[in-house]
């Protein structure tokens, strides 16, 4: 397990605000919350509505990709950023809440 973490160091993973974004949020669900109101606010559309929204706009503002030597914008490599982003937040989230409520148990 700290061979794991250590590894979340020096991948640079806690560099990522998508990272930062989940761990704080799965921090915050299992610290105010039990575990049955935390199992069913992961079954309400809300929290991935706004895990989305909040990967579109980092995405789209801070974190677009550009086109090779230009200062165009590659849309299709920008989604595909997006969609990554939107799975990291919310894996995170799911994991992060987990680890915690069983850190806290």
């Amino acid at each position: 397990m700290l061979k794991g973490i250590l590894s979340l160091f020096t991948s640079g993973m806690f560099i990522n605000p998508m990272f930062l974004i989940g761990l704080g949020g799965g921090a915050y669900l299992s610290y105010y919350y039990n575990a049955e109101t935390i199992y069913a606010f992961f079954f309400d559309f809300k929290i991935y509505a706004v895990a989305v929204a909040i990967a579109f706009v980092y995405t789209f503002l801070f974190n677009r990709v550009q086109k090779s030597f230009s200062t165009i914008v590659d849309w299709p490599e920008t989604f595909k950023q997006f969609i990554t982003n939107s799975i990291n937040l919310l894996v995170t989230l799911v994991c992060a809440t987990i680890f915690f409520e069983f850190l806290i148990f």
